[in-house]
């Protein structure tokens, strides 16, 4: 194939980005401002009374024989006006650590000095004096403490929540919160920066011993009614962990204790089990892969090593059980394993019967087995097992992660799960390909026995992705039917290209585009009589298959997303083939980049088709190359919040023509790491600094794009003319960032890579075309920079006209910075 690579972006300019906000007083606090009265009456009767009631209750939980806690540290349940509770909302100015941010303005808090702090505040309030006015956003405070379980639990305990039984011992996960925040690291440019140095380094010290000091008293209350399961696994503003727990424990540890945010049970690990035995196989001369490929990380039940397919891809020495009292690293599954599938599909994505021998392989696979025989994750919590995994396999970049909780993934707060593997993607710039998990026979036959067929069976929110697919930073992986069959008994459920009747689907949490992309990862019939649910061999993909219990080498005797996901880690190894020092976030960017939705989606995508699909099915050649008629520009840089870059590419003069009327296809991708933290919902409040892209206008110079979207340059005020801007049309991109846009409900901004893509004619284009990368801020007060990569590509469709040199030499040229 001739090599059309990706080019670099050299046109970049860097200032403070033009960012719009703002907005109106709500009537209610300024009701409450003009009732000041009543409204701090109100407030100070409710402190009041829940300082009384707390302080009966720690006088008793000595002889009731409760684990103790701190006198002064009393849970509060509050609602704050909603237009506050953005980004860096906090409540320390009022003696109150945030526990929960909630929907509508609630808040779980816990006020760190029986409500000295607040009462003060609401003094001032009353008295009109400094400091003080920030109450009249205090919109309600719930006494008593009943209100817990139904913000605390996840939906299935709240669903058992009257049942429990006080000596019986439930195993659980618990997240507890810890909000401390650093200021700004001090400027090394300052003349008082050692000074600033000391003071910031007492801070983190402090911090760092008030930590691990709320740890140990955790551990103190669990202790009291059982034990912990797992180590405490710490993140930015929480830690969590899998504890054994008695009825009476969980009571009073979700009622009373004062920083727990979530309760959930431990979920249930497993992979895809195979029913049939099929018997196949091939001759075929295997070759090992280049000594410089990488090495694939299989999270999964095993692989066989010694087959005659794989084994030329397992580097000696690297394979890891993660088994407590298994040190085997064999795949025990029955009826021709898993990670032996799943490994397979990573080395041979399009098969084996039709590849012509030899065969070089394409990269290595390193086996690290969490899974038992029973292909169950029976042990560890998931996110301590994560953190183990990539921490003792550091030179390995890529992670294939075809295992799921059995059960749709939560909404409220990000997993422990999902939130770890993002802060190890952030920090260790590793990459994850997570399938999005999985429906059972049973689930589609009880759906289509219900009369909702396929495919709308899957807007059943029961039907969503699976934990921990709904990581924010990983490549969320789906699948697809690859062909449509019918025969006199049975019809496939979908038709070619169409979502496979198993695969869970999006959106993700807080609205977030899940899954990513998509692959082929089989099919599933449905009889024409009796709802009959079953495998075909022709809808199946043709996988590896382990031998240790007898059977054949290879097969087409199973189905699901857990063999979708590693033909994107295959893809993602050849890209890291060629950008061995580039940063995660570009091998993020182009797989989406390269991924298109099927069918008429491409050019009309519908909420629906985003939801089933994410970014569409991604093609190797457009992932890693392009055409004469296609080119691709990227840049990897790193940007603070209140910071823009813009990139510009100069559009040749010959296919700005009028003579011709050529369809243009212009695609843009972000994709961008930060720091989270999980007592926050929504994607602004989980990261530490968001990010967003923003494009020039059609026929709107570069300078004048440059001066809206940077307000300060080299400390010089910038102006624009926002009525003619406001006048000028804007590409039609087909998602938008904004709910309301083409794509109705879906906003591109939510997720962490955001593509959008627009048709245009040829005679449309202008001189140039400019986009802007901004940074947001989010919770992060010390404003740390974020990586991120930009991607573009412009392709002409329908046409032969070769254009990638053409632009490749017009934007050879950088602009001054």
């Amino acid at each position: 194939m001739e090599r059309f690579p990706h080019l670099k972006f050299l046109h970049k300019v860097i200032g403070k980005p033009r960012l719009h906000g703002g907005g109106e007083p709500n009537p209610l606090s300024i009701q409450n401002k003009n009732n000041r009265q009543d409204h701090s009456g109100y407030l100070s009767g409710r402190t009041s009374q829940i300082k009384s009631d707390w302080e009966i209750q720690i006088g008793r939980r000595e002889e009731l024989d409760l684990a103790p806690l701190h006198a002064d540290i009393i849970p509060i349940f509050l609602k704050i006006n909603p237009d506050l509770v953005t980004y860096d909302f906090e409540l320390r100015q009022f003696g109150i650590e945030v526990i929960s941010q909630e929907e509508e303005g609630y808040i779980i808090g816990a006020s760190l000095d029986s409500f000295t702090s607040l009462n003060e505040k609401i003094n001032r309030f009353l008295n009109e004096q400094h400091g003080g006015a920030k109450i009249a956003d205090f919109w309600e405070i719930i006494d008593g403490n009943q209100w817990k379980p139904e913000h605390v639990l996840s939906d299935y305990l709240k669903s058992i929540w009257r049942e429990i039984i006080e000596d019986r011992v439930y195993k659980v996960e618990i997240g507890i919160a810890f909000d401390k925040p650093i200021g700004k690291a001090p400027d090394p440019n300052s003349r008082y920066y050692e000074r600033s140095l000391q003071r910031y380094n007492e801070e983190l010290v402090e911090r760092d011993n008030r930590f691990f000091e709320r740890q140990d008293e955790f551990e103190v209350f669990i202790g009291h009614y059982g034990r912990l399961t797992s180590d405490i696994i710490s993140l930015e503003d929480s830690f969590c962990c899998e504890v054994e727990i008695t009825g009476k424990g969980l009571k009073d540890l979700v009622f009373n204790y004062p920083f727990v945010f979530e309760v959930s049970e431990a979920d249930e690990i497993i992979g895809v089990n195979s029913e049939i035995d099929e018997v196949g196989t091939i001759e075929l001369e295997v070759i090992a892969p280049d000594s410089t490929s990488p090495e694939v990380g299989v999270i999964d039940s095993g692989i066989m090593e010694g087959h005659s397919f794989i084994s030329s891809a397992i580097i000696d020495g690297n394979s890891k059980s993660y088994i407590d009292g298994d040190d085997s690293t064999a795949d025990h599954v029955r009826n021709g394993g898993h990670g032996t599938r799943v490994a397979g599909s990573i080395l041979y994505p399009y098969g084996i019967t039709s590849i012509e021998s030899p065969y070089q392989l394409p990269c290595f696979v390193r086996n690290l087995r969490v899974l038992d025989g029973e292909n169950k994750l029976t042990h560890k919590l998931p996110a301590e097992l994560m953190k183990i995994i990539v921490e003792d396999n550091e030179d390995c970049k890529i992670f294939n992660l075809s295992i799921n909780s059995s059960v749709a993934s939560r909404l409220k707060h990000m997993s422990s799960w999902a939130a770890t593997i993002d802060t190890l993607i952030n920090q260790k710039k590793v990459i994850f390909l997570i399938s999005s998990g999985n429906l059972t026979k049973d689930d589609i036959r009880h759906y289509i026995s219900q009369g909702k067929n396929y495919p709308n069976f899957l807007d059943e929110s029961y039907c969503r992705i699976a934990n921990p697919a709904q990581s924010s930073f990983a490549i969320t992986v789906g699948s697809v039917n690859h062909m449509h069959f019918e025969d006199a008994d049975f019809e496939s459920l979908g038709a070619e290209d169409e979502i496979s009747a198993f695969s869970r689907v999006g959106t993700g949490i807080w609205g977030m585009i899940k899954p990513d992309v998509v692959e082929y990862g089989g099919g599933l019939v449905l009889s024409k009589t009796g709802n009959l649910v079953s495998n075909k061999e022709s809808l199946s993909p043709e996988l590896i298959r382990s031998t240790l219990g007898g059977g054949s080498a290879i097969g087409s005797d199973v189905v699901g997303t857990s063999f979708a996901a590693p033909k994107v880690a295959y893809i993602t190894a050849q890209l890291l083939k060629l950008y061995p020092d580039e940063d995660v976030n570009l091998l993020r960017a182009l797989i989406v980049q390269g991924a298109r939705l099927p069918n008429s989606f491409f050019e009309n995508p519908t909420p629906q088709s985003i939801k089933h699909f994410g970014y569409g099915i991604p093609s190797i050649e457009r992932v890693t190359n392009n055409t004469h008629q296609r080119v691709t520009f990227y840049n990897s840089e790193r940007i603070r919040a209140e910071e823009g870059h813009i990139y510009s590419l100069v559009i040749p003069e010959f296919l700005r023509s009028h003579v011709e009327e050529y369809d243009i296809l212009i695609e843009v991708t972000l994709s961008y790491t930060a720091k989270v933290r999980r007592t926050r919902q929504k994607t602004k409040s989980y990261l530490s600094t968001w990010l967003d892209w923003a494009s020039s206008k059609v026929g709107e110079l570069y300078e004048d794009f440059k001066d809206y979207v940077l307000k300060e340059i080299e400390e010089s005020e910038t102006v624009y003319d926002k009525d003619l801007r406001n006048s000028m049309t804007g590409w039609n991109w087909k998602i938008k960032s904004d709910s309301r846009g083409v794509v109705d409900g879906i906003n591109r901004n939510n997720s962490t890579v955001q593509k959008d893509w627009t048709i245009i004619k040829s005679h449309e284009l202008p001189n140039d075309i400019s986009f802007a990368v901004r940074g947001h801020k989010g919770w992060d007060k010390s404003h740390e920079e974020v990586s991120y990569s930009l991607v573009v590509s412009i392709e002409v469709l329908n046409s032969n006209l070769e254009i990638y040199e053409a632009m490749r030499v017009e934007n050879e040229i950088e602009l001054e910075i």
